[in-house]
């Protein structure tokens, strides 16, 4: 006897593995009877999700008892094995915890297998029937369980001896003899059986036995999910199991409706073009395969747990900080960012990101979700060239007539000199300043046409100003439009990119000359406010129609018969990019006032 229940004890702690679980889901590490028992070695296991190998039905069951820290009960659930079939097991747990910042809780799994041929049970195995419950059933006690709301039954070894009435309508008996002298076999599904089997020899060892679920068929057919919990009691002075029921059907049912819902949801992220992915504690914990493909990772893993601000441009670190904060913190349920990332010294990407709030495993979180803007961002680029060039072209001629004429004075100069030349040197004063304002002419008209990276630097405004007047003077001149201009202050320092900003200028000035076919005055002001410079562009021509004024900035939207409508919609564009905006009143007949405020230098 002591014999057998020394092999008996061998055998349990053989079907006994230990595994930690990271706070993902993910194996860390697990025992090397693995092999043994699943058919998979600890290194096939390893790093890969534990919910891979659950059955379907279990996996509801499975992540609440991870969620939940205090346990009365282990957990049952079927591990898919490498040989293709399911194997039942009951797990107890403990969680390790680090107080080390950004270290992640891991789970210890104590996984007992429950199968017959392990077990060694028998129907006619009485082995550890030796601790037994002194309860008796008596009369008094028929009576209370006849009256309770909860199914219960008394079994021997299986057959049923008692049931409530609760019972018998549970399974739609017309009485109870329909169900006395049964085994609980003849109502569940063929896949409990060693589970149960394995359950009543534990329970007759005196052994704690936890809460495990079961699919039963009523009479009729109808399939029902059950809770079961069992203990030991006596029934007409012979040992026998006590087990207690709790309908679950509704519950499960809905189980698997969330469970639809969440593969619906997971084929919706997973097929999702744009990237969805979860940041916490600044890392990522979560990226769909857009998201690998986007930032160029060799597979999902390979993105987990790196930093968000790895590959984020620094220019953009602060306003990541905030949106991610004001998600935390609650102020926000939504933020809207853009945003470039450097994949590698030759790729850059330009995304625009909505974020919104969500929890992992309990705790706040951020999900996210990224669109590809690259190639916009290159088509703006290419419209704000193209813009260049059109501008370029329309102020050739004028140009070629303002560089005509100092052309035409130092020619002039030259021959008058040239009989003479030491007793003319007075000219030589002015053949040198028409030279210099030939050479900045055509400085600006090179500058505004060459495509450049964009750069931000320290820019004094009102210099910048001062070259796009120059710069229009002669078609200024021509249609008999003085640009008047008056800055509070003698220098205005903003961080820009200047050539950008010149082709702004540039838009409004030729804008506001367009507008006075019959001249007037462009007047140009700027002051101060705050950390913000104000600069205002203020024209007496035919000003703008209300229904074209609703929709100023729109591409292809003009009143001149020779524009193209993008001048206005790409002087946005920078703007915006310069962090500022932009406010247009006008009035026809009377002109408009364009109005811009810059964050200061």
């Amino acid at each position: 006897m002591e014999r057998g229940l020394v092999r008996q004890e061998e055998v349990s702690q053989s079907l006994e593995l230990y595994a930690v679980v990271s706070s993902n889901g993910r194996f860390q590490y697990i025992s090397s009877n693995s092999l043994e028992l699943l058919g998979y070695s600890s290194s096939e296991l390893i790093g890969k999700y534990m919910k891979e190998f659950l059955h379907i039905e279990d996996l509801f069951l499975v992540e609440s008892y991870f969620y939940n820290e205090h346990h009365l009960h282990p957990c049952s659930f079927r591990f898919f094995t490498k040989s293709g079939k399911y194997v039942w097991f009951e797990a107890d747990l403990d969680f390790i915890r680090s107080n080390v910042q950004d270290v992640e809780q891991e789970i210890i799994l104590k996984m007992r297998l429950l199968t017959k041929a392990a077990t060694g049970l028998t129907d006619h195995n009485q082995n550890g029937l030796t601790k037994l419950n002194d309860k008796e059933f008596v009369s008094q006690d028929r009576i209370l369980l006849e009256d309770l709301p909860t199914p219960v039954f008394i079994s021997k070894k299986g057959k049923l001896c008692f049931v409530n009435q609760a019972f018998q309508d549970l399974l739609g008996a017309a009485s109870k003899e329909q169900l006395i002298g049964k085994h609980t076999f003849d109502f569940t599904d063929k896949g409990y059986h060693d589970v149960i089997k394995n359950r009543e020899y534990r329970l007759y060892k005196g052994e704690k036995i936890g809460i495990i679920e079961e699919t039963w068929h009523t009479l009729d057919g109808r399939e029902i999910n059950l809770e079961i919990m069992a203990s030991l009691t006596k029934y007409k002075g012979v040992s026998a199991e006590l087990v207690v029921m709790n309908d679950i059907s509704s519950r499960r049912n809905f189980q698997k409706i969330l469970q639809k819902s969440r593969e619906r949801y997971q084929r919706l992220i997973d097929n999702s073009i744009d990237t969805i992915a979860v940041i916490h504690k600044d890392k990522w914990v979560f990226m769909n395969e857009s998201g690998v493909k986007l930032f160029k990772a060799e597979d999902y893993p390979d993105m987990l747990g790196r930093n968000i601000y790895e590959y984020l441009h620094p220019s953009d670190h602060q306003t990541m900080r905030n949106s991610l904060k004001h998600i935390l913190d609650g102020t926000s349920d939504v933020q809207l960012t853009k945003q470039s990332w450097l994949i590698s010294k030759e790729t850059t990407i330009y995304t625009e990101m909505v974020c919104i709030p969500t929890t992992y495993y309990g705790e706040k979180a951020v999900q996210v979700i990224l669109r590809d803007i690259s190639y916009r961002k290159k088509t703006e680029e290419l419209m704000i060239r193209s813009e260049k060039l059109s501008i370029a072209g329309q102020l050739a001629a004028g140009i070629a007539h303002e560089i005509r004429n100092p052309l035409t004075s130092i020619k002039g100069f030259l021959q008058i000199m040239q009989p003479d030349i030491s007793n003319h040197s007075q000219y030589f004063h002015i053949i040198f300043s028409e030279l210099n304002r030939i050479e900045m002419i055509l400085s600006e008209l090179l500058m505004l046409a060459k495509p450049q990276e964009t750069k931000f630097t320290k820019t004094d405004l009102v210099t910048l100003l001062n070259d796009v007047a120059i710069l229009l003077e002669t078609q200024g001149n021509m249609n008999n439009v003085s640009i008047l201009q008056e800055h509070s202050f003698p220098e205005l320092q903003i961080n820009c990119d200047e050539n950008q900003l010149k082709q702004v200028f540039i838009n409004l000035f030729k804008n506001a000359i367009d507008a006075m076919p019959k001249g007037g005055k462009v007047k140009v002001l700027t002051e101060k406010i705050n950390h913000s410079v104000k600069i205002i562009v203020k024209d007496e021509g035919e000003g703008i129609p209300p229904e074209f004024l609703e929709r100023i900035g729109e591409p292809f939207l003009t009143t001149k018969e020779k524009g193209n409508g993008l001048g206005l919609m790409i002087t946005y564009k920078i703007i915006e990019n310069h962090s500022g905006n932009m406010y247009v009143e006008s009035e026809v007949g009377k002109g408009s006032i364009f109005t811009i405020i810059l964050p200061c230098g």
